[in-house]
């Protein structure tokens, strides 16, 4: 599938260390086009949007069942702002900002089913993301990291993805939780 990389990157800054981890999303939004405008009018950013066909369709049920659009947001060794938890990540300093790959589905995040090639399309992301930064070793999702206010990517198992692609499961006891949620 092709990663379509944007003309104009997402909002970034350099990163302090090679990354060790993927953080799943959802966008909540309609097409992946619209969370990009979203995302840029907010100084946020993902480094991969998957949308769920090629034309972008603005829910699974309007996919017309081609190859997904694939976004290349933000270059993997550069950072990028798409969590906003304060739990420290499994792996290095700083935080999951500094050290994440962050790829988000095209999803409301509404109890909407994901298309098939939408998560054939995740595996071949987790892949390439493996290839150009081999410093990636674990997988969590924003759910995980943050499960005061988000619950996203709904429905997608963080863990058995992590297992195909021969990641660890990053999950942090309920006490790191506790400690971390904002009060």
């Amino acid at each position: 599938m092709p990663f379509h990389k944007l003309d104009d990157p997402l909002s970034t800054r350099s990163r302090p260390q090679s990354p060790t981890i993927i953080v799943l999303h959802a966008t909540a939004g309609a097409s992946a086009d619209s969370s990009i405008n979203h995302l840029r009018g907010e100084g946020l950013s993902y480094h991969y949007i998957i949308g769920r066909d090629g034309v972008d369709a603005k829910s699974t049920a309007a996919s017309n069942g081609s190859d997904c659009k694939i976004f290349h947001c933000v270059d993997e060794k550069h950072r990028a702002s798409h969590v906003g938890s304060k739990v420290p990540p499994p792996t290095g300093a700083g935080s999951f900002n500094d050290l994440a790959v962050g790829i988000s589905l095209a999803n409301r995040q509404n109890g909407e089913e994901y298309a098939p090639k939408q998560l054939a399309a995740l595996d071949e992301v987790i892949a390439q993301v493996k290839r150009s930064a081999p410093t990636v070793t674990h997988l969590t999702t924003h759910a995980v990291i943050q499960p005061w206010n988000r619950s996203d990517p709904l429905k997608v198992d963080g863990k058995a993805l992590a297992q195909k692609h021969g990641l660890i499961w990053f999950e942090p006891d309920a006490a790191t939780i506790a400690r971390h949620r904002p009060k």
